[in-house]
């Protein structure tokens, strides 16, 4: 996610549930990824887990730019 996207994000999660906790869930995605990226070696389990998060995040991302789009009254 840019730094433009999470600062839009960050401004509208005010009292919106759902975007809080996609945000939520988006840092704990990305701070396991962190984790896998700094191991040497992945294991097969670790590389699937790897890609599923990935495609976690990233319709994460996607759902929140849908809640913020909508939030603001602006077409997505």
């Amino acid at each position: 996610m840019e730094r433009a996207e999470r600062e839009l994000i960050e401004q509208s999660m005010g009292g919106n549930f759902e975007l809080r906790k996609l945000y939520e869930q988006h840092r704990e995605f990305e701070a396991r990824l962190h984790k896998l990226a700094r191991q040497s070696f992945l294991t097969p389990a670790e590389e699937l887990e790897e890609r599923k998060l990935k495609q976690l995040k990233l319709k994460g991302v996607e759902r929140m730019l849908y809640l913020v789009g909508s939030y603001s009254g602006a077409t997505p």
